[in-house]
C-alpha cells in the first residue's frame, strides 16, 4: 500500500492551536469557536484528560477559555478558568511534560495582561515550569544563533515573542516564515506572533505580514499543532513494512521528497521539510536516522552517518536529538544505533549501546517524545534484535521481558487501555526478537502475539493522541500502517508454532 505525502489534516486536532488561531479577528474565528464549543473533553476542559497528561489539559483549557472569553462566551470561559488549578494532580511528576509548556502559558498570561483580563493564579508546579522556560528563553534570545533556523527552534515557539519588546519582529518573521505564510508551519505560533504585530501597531501592508495574516485567516479547522510534517509517515511506513517482511511501497513522490531532504546540505532531516522554501525548524538526529533507515531499505542514496555526529555528546556517549537538548532521548539513540550498526561504526555503536544499557538499568526508559513506555520498549526490542553485539542482545532480552510483563488482559498494550499504536510497537518488537532469537523467545512470544493478533483483528484502528508536541497528537496515517503490519508480523511468527507447516514457514519469516 502506498503512503501519500502527508496532508495538512492528518495530524489529530490541537485544541490549543485552534484556540490560538481563534484569538485573531478574522473569517476563521467563528468556525474555530464552534469547534471549541463542540469538542470539549468535559463541560469545562479541553485536550487530554488530566490523568493522561495534565500539561496538555492545562494549556488547552487555558487557551480555549481565553478564546471564549474574548468573544463573550463567559458562561463557558469562567468555569474553565476557575477550574484550571484542579487539573494539576497532587503529584505532578507522574506524566511527561509537553514541549515548551511553561513558555506557552507565559505567553497566554502576557496576552491576558495586555487585554486587561484577569490573570489566573497558577499552581506552583506550573509557575516553576514557567520560571524555568523564561530563563531558557532569555538564554536563547542572547544566543548568536537565535535567528538561524538551521539551529534555532525560535520560530516553532514564536508565541514567546508576544509581549517581548526585546525582539525585532521584522528579521524574526523573515527568518522563520515559510511559503504558506506561517511561522515554522506552527499555527499557534503564527497566530500569537500576528497578535504581537498588531499589539505593536505593525499593520502596515508588507508582503510578509500579509502572507502571515492570510495564513491565519485561512487555517483549516480543525488544525494540528504542526500543519506539515511530510516525512514522518513515509519513513515509518517503510520501516514497519520492512519489519513485517512485506515490500515497502511508499508513493514515489513521498520517497523522492524524503530522499531530497535527507541529502540537504544541513546534513540533518528537517521535521517540516526543506523542499518548500527552506529550513525553519532545525533538523534532528532521530528523524534523520529513521529517514536513513527508510532510504537504505528502498535503495535510495544514504548520506554518511557521520552527519549525525554534530549532535553527539562525547561526555555522555549518546546523541542529542536537537542542539542544546537537556535530556537525551532514549528512542533517538535506539534509532541512531541501528544506523551505526549498518555503517559498521563499532566503536561509536558500543558507546551508544552502553548509554542505553545504563538508561535501562536506571529505569530511564520513558521517551520524551511519546506518552507510552511501550513505544521505547517495542523499538528497543525491534532494533537491538538485528544488531550483532553482546550489549544489544542483553538490551533485547530486557525489552522483551518488559513487553511480555506489560501486555494487557485483552491481548493489547497501552498505558491507559490498549491502543492500536502501542500494540503495534509491542508486536513488532516481540516478533522481530522472536525471529532473531527463536531459541529464547519463541514460545512466550508466540502466545503473546496470538493474543495480540486477536485484539488487533477484533478492534478497528484507533487514533489515540500519544505523541508529545506542544500538545498530545496522533499521526493518523501511521495508525492503519501499524495495525496492518502488526497483524501480518504476528501471523508470521504464529505460523512457526502451527503443526505441519515445516521449513517453509520458517523460510517465510
Amino acid at each position: 500500500m502506498s503512503a501519500p505525502l502527508l496532508q495538512p489534516d492528518e495530524l489529530s486536532p490541537s485544541a490549543y492551536d485552534i484556540a490560538a488561531v481563534s484569538l485573531v479577528d478574522g473569517p476563521q474565528q467563528p468556525t474555530c469557536l464552534q469547534w471549541l464549543i463542540d469538542n470539549r473533553t468535559t463541560p469545562t476542559t479541553w485536550g487530554a484528560p488530566p490523568e493522561v497528561n495534565w500539561y496538555d489539559a492545562y494549556l488547552s483549557t487555558y487557551a480555549a477559555a481565553l478564546a471564549l472569553h474574548n468573544t463573550g462566551h463567559r458562561s463557558l470561559s469562567e468555569p474553565a478558568l476557575t477550574g484550571l488549578a484542579a487539573l494539576v494532580p497532587a503529584d505532578p511528576t507522574t506524566v511527561l511534560e509537553t514541549l515548551t509548556f511553561g513558555g506557552l502559558v507565559d505567553a497566554l498570561d502576557r496576552l491576558c495582561a495586555h487585554r486587561g483580563w484577569p490573570l489566573p493564579e497558577h499552581p506552583k508546579p506550573v509557575s516553576a515550569v514557567m520560571d524555568r522556560e523564561r530563563a531558557k528563553w532569555d538564554r536563547m534570545r542572547a544566543w548568536d544563533g537565535f535567528l538561524d533556523p538551521t539551529r534555532s527552534i525560535a520560530g516553532y515557539c514564536a508565541e514567546r515573542v508576544f509581549g517581548d519588546d526585546h525582539i525585532d519582529t521584522t528579521p524574526f518573521l523573515e527568518a522563520f516564515q515559510v511559503p504558506n505564510g506561517s511561522l515554522s508551519n506552527a499555527p499557534a505560533a503564527s497566530a500569537l506572533f500576528l497578535l504581537e504585530l498588531e499589539r505593536r501597531g505593525k499593520n502596515a501592508t508588507s508582503e510578509h505580514v500579509e502572507s502571515l495574516r492570510r495564513y491565519v485567516h485561512t487555517c483549516p479547522v480543525p488544525v494540528g499543532y504542526l500543519d506539515w510534517v511530510p516525512h514522518f509517515t513515509t519513513a515509518w511506513t517503510v520501516m514497519f513494512e520492512h519489519a513485517a517482511g512485506t515490500t515497502p511501497t511508499p508513493a514515489p513522490a513521498a520517497l523522492d521528497a524524503l530522499s531530497a531532504d535527507l541529502n540537504h546540505p544541513s546534513g540533518l532531516l528537517c521535521t517540516v521539510s526543506t523542499l518548500d522554501g527552506g529550513l525553519t525548524i532545525p533538523g534532528d538526529s532521530d528523524s534523520t536516522a529513521c529517514a536513513m533507515l527508510a532510504a537504505r531499505i528502498t535503495g535510495r542514496r544514504v548520506p554518511d552517518s557521520t552527519h549525525l555526529d554534530t549532535l553527539y555528546d562525547p561526555a555522555q556517549g549518546c546523541y542529542r536529538t536537537f542542539l542544546f537538548e537537556y535530556d537525551p532521548s532514549i528512542t533517538t539513540n535506539i534509532h541512531v544505533a541501528a544506523v551505526l550498526a549498518l555503517d559498521g561504526r563499532h566503536d561509536r555503536l558500543t558507546q551508544v549501546l552502553s548509554w542505553l544499557t545504563h538508561a535501562v538499568a536506571d529505569d530511564r526508559t520513558l521517551c520524551k517524545w511519546h506518552l507510552s513506555p511501550t513505544y521505547p520498549h517495542g523499538e528497543l526490542a525491534r532494533i537491538t534484535a538485528g544488531i550483532d553485539h553482546p550489549l544489544a542482545a542483553a538490551l533485547c532480552t530486557q525489552a522483551v521481558e518488559t513487553l511480555l510483563d506489560t501486555q494487557n488482559p485483552d491481548g493489547g498494550w497501552g498505558l491507559h487501555g490498549s491502543t492500536t499504536e502501542e500494540t503495534g510497537y509491542a508486536v513488532h518488537g516481540l516478533a522481530t526478537a522472536a525471529r532473531s532469537h527463536a531459541h529464547a523467545y519463541a514460545a512466550q512470544a508466540t502466545d503473546a502475539l496470538g493474543a495480540a493478533h486477536t485484539h488487533l483483528t477484533t478492534h478497528p484502528p484507533q487514533h489515540t493522541p500519544l505523541w508529545l508536541g506542544k500538545t498530545l497528537y496522533c499521526l493518523r496515517p501511521l495508525v492503519p500502517v501499524l495495525h496492518r503490519t502488526a497483524i501480518t508480523h504476528a501471523e508470521q511468527l504464529m505460523s512457526l508454532r502451527m503443526p505441519g507447516p515445516g521449513p517453509a514457514a520458517i523460510e517465510r519469516v
